[in-house]
């Protein structure tokens, strides 16, 4: 796939849904692209915690790595997807999705869901162009998907606020979704949602 044909994909899921969901959401996160994906079409399936594509040393389970989602065309892996928030862990994460792509010639583009807190923890802030540096040098097909969380502002005070406001990570909400896209001949950047009213 190119990259335009693998941005109309991704734009087919509704990312409006994720703008309700509060919380580290990461396990909420791998529900969601699983549902979308199967929703596409009756030849899609979803390996959670997917097989590793190296074998362990000494046919154990050390060296491996596991992406959290194979989403599966006709039963073949297609999209090896990884969900982060931590920016320190996006080479990692990278490096496993190169490895599905190596090992599985039926894939057609890894996938990193990044979330990215605008105001927040500066581990939490990813820097773009080094990932793109990254991905230019290995010269694979990947989706890089940023997910802007801002702290919400209570202007009222009520029982949804006290509930949200009892621990840090549901303060925030998604308010932007970018996408960029790189195949081995370009890039392709573009927004995939938005909040109204920012």
């Amino acid at each position: 796939m190119n990259s335009q044909e693998i941005f109309d994909l991704i734009k087919k899921f509704d990312w409006n849904k994720l703008n309700k969901i509060y919380g580290c959401a990461h396990s909420s996160i791998i529900g969601f692209l699983s549902y979308e994906w199967l929703s596409l079409s009756k030849e899609n399936s979803v390996l959670d915690g997917a097989p590793s594509p190296i074998t362990g040393i000494a046919g154990g389970r050390k060296g491996q790595k596991n992406s959290d989602l194979l989403l599966c065309k006709n039963s073949e892996p297609f999209i090896p997807v990884e969900v982060e928030t931590q920016v320190t862990k996006y080479e990692t994460k990278l490096d496993s999705l190169n490895d599905y792509i190596e090992k599985f010639n039926s894939i057609e583009f890894g996938l990193l869901y990044m979330t990215n807190l605008t105001n927040g923890n500066k581990k939490y802030k990813h820097n773009w162009d080094n990932i793109k540096e990254k991905i230019y040098r290995e010269n694979n097909c990947i989706a890089l998907v940023s997910a802007e969380k801002e702290k919400i502002n209570f202007e009222n005070q009520n029982e949804w606020s006290k509930l949200l406001k009892r621990n840090d990570y549901s303060q925030w909400e998604i308010v932007n979704i970018d996408c960029c896209i790189f195949d081995c001949d370009r890039c392709l950047e573009g927004n995939i949602w938005g909040k109204t009213n920012r």
